[in-house]
């Protein structure tokens, strides 16, 4: 007797679907998104604890962060936000870490299609356009909207060109990604339209190099090197005068809002604590002088969203040089990992975790992503530093496989490779 098909679920990939959901979707979900991160994220670390503590005691340095935000509670200008907050990325970055343990880069590259394909379908349904006639969505600002479809684009055009992926998601990444373009330009944001080209770039670099032979991949690769110099070189010598002149063509504040000014503020903050900082979200709480100052001169509510508008400079201002260095390790050291594991296995997953990590390097210089709790770019810049450092050790352990020896015989002589070690995941 035959036995009927059976529906199976994989619970890891719906506990990250619903962790990812709550994050992205914050905006429409309120109060209760930290709540479902916190639920989805909690039932991830316990459903399997033999996983939990080998990926936790694999990747454990990733940890020093959060730490040595909580230690920063003993100098803290309010200690017992610096100690909440710290758990809080604790465990924020702990689920990342779970995650890239018991979720291949191929599923969460489809999870985070369809969640940030609900994001644009709620904000096409639901939106609303914001003063100056800028479309907001369902976010509530043309800067939150404009990022999300930034991401949704990237993420579109990976899914859509992933062999491995059904037809049918494809199509509808092919559409998505279509469908970017005319939202983004809606979102009036003339800086998300810029970087979102040389990510883009990468996701089809990557399907080049796949077509390549070795010499070939080695001249572009040198080229790559060459151009990046350049580029380098130019907005070191002349990146603010370009700025301004793109700026002020696209109708937009050549000061960047205001920002030069709170860039300012946050040097002399810098300057007065460096290397520790005055505490791990210290600088805007409500009741702090210079935090409110702030506020008053940008007509932003006391107590509102806010920030330097600069990684470097609003992180450095809280935790220090010293945790800032912590953070650019994971962020850059993501970056070239992910950069040789893609150059090494060329594939839509790896190349959307690149361009999304490229995505987080141009906007860190403007905005502020990372480090805090429950962020989604947070758990994304430690997924694909440990995706890439997973990907490189399993390449390197099958490369440096012993051979073993045929039986005797005829060609007993002859030398076969080894085995390789299973990957971590099926597409590493």
């Amino acid at each position: 007797m035959q036995m009927p098909a059976r529906l199976t679920v994989n619970m890891a990939t719906l506990l990250t679907f619903g962790a990812f959901a709550a994050l992205v979707l914050n905006a429409m979900l309120g109060s209760m998104a930290a709540l479902a991160f916190m639920g989805c994220g909690a039932l991830l670390i316990v459903s399997n604890p033999h996983q939990t503590i080998d990926s936790l005691r694999r990747w454990w340095p990733v940890l020093l962060l959060p730490a040595y935000c909580m230690l920063t509670s003993l100098w803290s200008l309010y200690p017992s936000n610096s100690l909440r907050y710290g758990l809080q990325l604790t465990f924020t970055l702990a689920v990342a870490i779970v995650i890239t343990g018991r979720v291949s880069t191929s599923t969460l590259m489809r999870l985070m299609f369809i969640v940030y394909g609900i994001g644009v379908v709620a904000s096409l349904a639901f939106g609303k356009t914001g003063l100056g006639g800028a479309w907001v969505g369902a976010f509530g600002s043309k800067n939150a909207v404009a990022a999300h479809i930034a991401v949704f684009a990237l993420i579109s055009v990976a899914v859509a060109v992933d062999r491995d992926s059904p037809v049918m998601l494809r199509l509808l990444a092919a559409g998505g990604a279509v469908l970017s373009g005319p939202l983004l330009a809606l979102a009036q944001s003339a800086g998300a339209i810029l970087m979102l080209a040389p990510c883009m770039a990468i996701i089809l670099l990557t399907l080049l190099i796949t077509r390549l032979t070795g010499m070939q991949k080695l001249f572009v690769v040198v080229m790559l090197v060459i151009v990046g110099a350049a580029l380098a070189l130019l907005i070191m010598v002349a990146g603010n005068t370009l700025l301004a002149e793109i700026l002020e063509g696209s109708g937009k504040d050549a000061t960047l809002t205001g920002r030069t000014d709170l860039w300012a503020t946050g040097l002399s903050f810098i300057a007065e604590r460096p290397l520790q900082g005055l505490g791990y979200r210290s600088f805007w709480v409500i009741g702090f002088a210079p935090a409110e100052e702030l506020w008053s001169m940008f007509d932003v509510p006391s107590g509102a969203g806010f920030n330097f508008h600069n990684t470097y400079i609003s992180n450095a201002v809280e935790i220090g040089l010293i945790g800032l260095t912590l953070q650019i390790i994971i962020i850059y050291g993501g970056a070239l990992a992910m950069a040789a594991y893609t150059f090494a296995r060329p594939n839509a997953p790896n190349a959307l975790l690149l361009a999304l990590q490229a995505l987080m390097i141009l906007r860190s210089f403007i905005e502020v992503e990372v480090f805090f709790e429950f962020s989604i770019r947070s758990i994304m810049g430690i997924a694909t530093l440990i995706y890439a450092a997973q990907g490189l050790l399993a390449l390197r352990a099958q490369s440096a496989a012993p051979a073993r020896r045929r039986p005797g015989g005829l060609f007993s002589h002859v030398r076969v490779p080894a085995r390789p070690r299973p990957l971590p995941h099926a597409d590493l």
